[in-house]
């Protein structure tokens, strides 16, 4: 398929599906999919998915009858198992049965089974019921493949078993033959590691384990190359050297890493079906921070400083109550083998005894720390090593005892709270886990879950997933061997690098209106809780080894000398003129006026009826109008109608899931399992059917009275309402229920604009950004301009956009009005919807006066990009319509002179529509109408 041998396949797919006239893929037509996933979708993973579903759609369009080989590179913690259950429920609905689950580790294999298959654990990746064109669809856990089933049957393995199993017949195993037979879906995760005969080949034959067992102890070069010969020859080809024979059998690849190889780079430019990988997870936001924490400290104090910060975070969570908030500490030992020095055994025990004795005097190297120089750093990386400042100054203001702190450490990491990555029955030199340390080290979020400190080597740098980890400690100090003074980074290094990768995955929090699963502080660095965005890994200050792991970080783009802390504020000559100037602003109140009321009350006055005038009329003047169903006035007497008294959980729970999972999709729909959890306290979807939650809430179901259902009674009647029914007469029941619930709660509403001291609502703040030309060009522009009196501007590609239009049209404002001021808010300044409470923080003010009539306005500008469109190319019904929606309410509220006054100046207030580059006409329109300026 691939058309240019530089370009990665994703990058080919747009192109190619064009020219065989093929529709824009749309995940809505995939609802099988989506209403079948516990999780709504991020983004890059929705854009894996177009990518898969539109080269699937390609493959079929051109007849193509050839084995499928793809890799999806994706970042840890960016979910690249959801997208491999999506891509299970897709071949399923193809008609494929038979799975092969395999990663060269064992504890990732148990892993990736309780994610797929366990429907108790928190973990689990499906719908509670799966269900696949009316018929529920059950998920089985197999060591051979029947025949005959209409399940999806995983065998989940290491490569190493797989390659054993392949090479020896054996009563309940699966083996070669058998499999070759077969059309199979093999999923391989972590899948750089199959690449060993590529890596080495470089043209040239290489021997290959093809005849022979793998032994237990069997080295992992020979497990490598066993894997790429096992799955790609053997399975995929089906052994054939046929090329043109039709071939169903698919291997999809996983991996957050592609190995950094020539041969391999070629081998997945044509089978790349998306590339996101942590460079891009961390620059999306998604992820904690880097911050690279070095010191003088030996090895005990190193320990308490990590504990310190971790007492910290504790604290700062309870502060803003953020519930089951578990900070998790790794110490990073040198070996296992307890005959070296620096051995995890050794280190623990260092540990054990550290915790059981401390004392207050451990703590007095806090008054060594220079506070001055820590203070200097504005490299974001290196910016961590400063929290040390934010723990005494918080240690200090709130009154806090040492005794507090020593009583918090002697009982969050006591020996049980503690774990080693390695078996205690294990004789051999290199780490090995087993069950119950596996599952403990793979459900550290839980509540339940009691480990808080964790000691390894290198048992964890890959296909771990954690999100609540916030220190590595390395306990062994100096350079790693190997390293760079052959031009290369020692393996011990590289581990250092795959264990920050797991590390830097978010731990999600709610604050305010921000999302949960991203960082919320990058515009505001001074905010307490931000220091639950940002990751530390604690070492010596060995200036070598510092310099081996910065450039294995740097070469990565995880880390970057651009990123920079930087302040943003006003101009010295605009502050010394306007100390006093106002500009208006509003606040979040309580919602006084909503609904005093909590499920009971909803339970008991709940009322939504549905008629059904004729069941061979599909879906026409089915649904009451709202008043008529609010009131419920239908008289199971009357001699058109009957009216059929019902539960919710008397319907089909496979038409319920969907009715759900078609209002979940809308923005910010309260159906959505995040927010259902978070106002229900549930721990799963099913629950919602429960009598205490919505299963018994009423139905009232209208069909006329005919000679059809007559003589049935109340359950064969409601049996015999098509399901196409069922389905839009629940989509209208839970939207009256979506809005009742919102009633319940939304506790806050926007308030009356009030004015305030311009100084005071826009501060000076530190933010964090990546340099490029682009800003450091308009900055040096703007700054220029007199009419922009911010002292610095970095803004976002939109953002740019619009400032590089207004530097053409400003002058058009000065023509007009006597006094020109633009300024930027960088995360200062709040405003809260009316209705809602909801607040945004718009990107740009423009003032404007004009002085005869005493007039000011203020306006409130906010682009935005195209991700943000509906599908009629505007903003109205996507995720931001409601901003667009509340600017609009500010201008018909605060656009006439007299409403607003100080003194016996008037201010109006003009909210323009959302500005995009592509489409703005309305945002010229609006400034011609509001602002009597004609901008082009």
């Amino acid at each position: 398929m691939s058309l240019f041998p530089e370009k990665y396949l994703f990058e080919e797919l747009k192109a190619k599906a064009y020219d065989l006239d093929i529709p824009k893929i749309k995940l809505s037509d995939f609802s099988y999919i989506t209403e079948n996933l516990k999780y709504k979708l991020f983004k890059w993973q929705e854009d894996a998915l177009i990518n898969f579903l539109t080269y699937e759609a390609i493959k079929e369009r051109e007849e193509d009858f050839a084995s499928t080989h793809l890799l999806f590179n994706m970042a840890t913690g960016a979910g690249k198992t959801l997208v491999m259950a999506a891509t299970i429920l897709y071949y399923y609905k193809k008609g494929y049965r038979n799975f092969i689950f395999f990663v060269n580790q064992n504890n990732i294999v148990g892993k990736t089974e309780e994610n797929l298959c366990n429907t108790s654990h928190n973990k689990y990746l499906f719908a509670q019921n799966i269900v696949i064109d009316d018929q529920t669809v059950s998920i089985k856990k197999v060591n051979t493949f029947a025949d005959f089933s209409d399940d999806i049957q995983i065998k989940f393995t290491s490569i190493h078993a797989l390659h054993n199993d392949v090479y020896k017949v054996k009563e309940d195993n699966v083996f070669l033959e058998d499999l070759q037979r077969k059309d199979l879906i093999m999923l391989g995760d972590e899948a750089h590691h199959l690449n060993a005969k590529t890596i080495k080949n470089k043209g040239i034959q290489l021997e290959i384990l093809a005849t022979k067992e793998l032994s237990e102890g069997a080295s992992q070069d020979d497990v490598e190359k066993s894997w790429e010969h096992t799955v790609i020859e053997l399975l995929l080809n089906k052994g054939s050297k046929k090329s043109n024979f039709t071939n169903k059998n698919v291997l999809l690849e996983f991996t957050a890493t592609v190995p950094e190889d020539e041969q391999v780079r070629k081998k997945y430019l044509p089978k790349t079906i998306v590339k996101f990988d942590l460079k891009d997870f961390l620059k999306a936001g998604y992820t904690k921070e880097i911050n690279l924490v070095s010191s003088s400290f030996d090895k005990k104090k190193r320990i308490l400083q990590a504990l310190l910060f971790n007492w910290y975070r504790h604290k700062i969570a309870l502060k803003y109550n953020i519930q089951n908030f578990k900070p998790v500490i790794l110490f990073r030992s040198k070996t296992v083998d307890i005959a070296e020095q620096n051995n995890s055994k050794d280190d623990f025990v260092f540990f054990k005894d550290l915790i059981q004795d401390l004392q207050s005097s451990d703590f007095d190297f806090l008054h060594e720390i220079d506070d001055t120089k820590l203070m200097e750093e504005v490299e974001i990386y290196k910016k961590g090593q400063s929290r040390i400042i934010d723990v005494k100054r918080f240690i200090t203001e709130n009154n806090i005892s040492l005794k507090e702190i020593i009583d918090y450490m002697q009982d969050y990491f006591n020996e049980r709270n503690c774990i080693i990555t390695n078996s205690k029955t294990n004789k051999t030199k290199k780490e090995k886990t087993d069950e119950g340390t596996d599952r403990l080290l793979n459900s550290l979020e839980d509540k339940e879950n009691h480990i808080r400190s964790i000691f390894t080597v290198q048992r964890l740098t890959e296909g771990w997933d954690v999100q609540n980890l916030y220190d590595i400690v390395r306990l062994y100090e100096g350079q790693n061997s190997g390293g760079s003074n052959k031009g290369k980074s020692g393996g011990a290094t590289t581990s250092e690098v795959q264990l920050i990768g797991r590390g830097v995955r978010y731990c999600p929090f709610k604050f305010e209106e921000k999302e949960a699963n991203k960082r919320k502080f990058d515009g505001d660095l001074n905010h307490e809780l931000r220091v639950l965005e940002e990751f530390y890994f604690h070492s010596d200050n060995d200036e070598r080894y510092l310099s081996e792991l910065k450039k294995e970080l740097k070469d990565k783009e995880w880390l970057t000398d651009n990123k920079v802390i930087k302040l943003f504020g006003f101009k010295k000559e605009f502050l010394d003129k306007n100390k006093d100037f106002q500009i208006f602003v509003n606040t979040r109140l309580d919602n006084k006026n909503k609904k005093k009321r909590k499920l009971p009350e909803l339970h008991k006055d709940f009322e939504f009826a549905y008629k059904i005038e004729n069941l061979a009329i599909n879906e026409t003047n089915i649904r009451l109008e709202k008043d008529e169903a609010d009131k419920i006035r239908y008289d199971s007497g009357n001699s058109d109608f009957t009216t059929i008294g019902t539960k919710l959980k008397t319907f089909e729970t496979h038409i319920i899931r969907k009715a759900l999972n078609i209002q979940a999709r809308k923005d910010n729909s309260i159906f959505r399992f995040c927010h259902l959890k978070e106002e229900l306290e549930i721990t799963s979807m099913d629950e919602v059917l429960d009598d205490k939650f919505f299963g018994s809430l009423k139905i009232d179901v209208l069909m006329v009275k005919t000679s059809y259902n007559g003589g049935l009674t109340k359950e064969e009647n409601l049996q015999n309402i098509p399901n196409e029914q069922k389905l839009k007469l629940l989509v209208r029941f839970f939207e009256k229920l979506g809005n009742e619930l919102k009633q319940i709660s939304n506790p806050y509403i926007g308030s009356e604009f009030s004015a305030e001291k311009l100084i005071k609502l826009f501060p000076e703040k530190p933010k964090a950004v990546i340099l490029d030309e682009k800003n450091t060009q308009l900055e040096a522009e703007l700054i220029a301009k007199n009419w922009y009196v911010s002292n610095a501007f970095h803004g976002t590609s939109e953002e740019q956009k619009l400032m590089d239009f207004l530097k053409t049209v400003m002058g058009n404002f000065e023509n007009k009005y006597d006094e020109v001021q633009f300024l930027r808010n960088e995360g200062v300044y709040t405003i809260y919807d009316f209705k809602t409470g909801k607040g945004f923080q718009p990107d740009f003010i423009l003032l404007l006066k004009q002085n005869a009539q005493n007039l000011y306005y203020q306006v409130f500008i906010e682009p935005k990009g195209d991700q943000f469109k509906d599908e009629d190319n505007l903003f109205e019904k996507g995720k931001e319509g409601w901003k667009e929606k509340f600017l609009q309410e500010i201008t018909e509220k605060y656009s006439i002179t007299g409403n607003l006054k100080i003194e016996n100046n008037d201010f109006r207030l003009i909210g323009l529509p959302l500005y995009n580059q592509k489409s703005s006409l309305d945002f010229k329109a609006k400034v011609k109408e509001y602002l009597a300026t004609e901008i082009v």
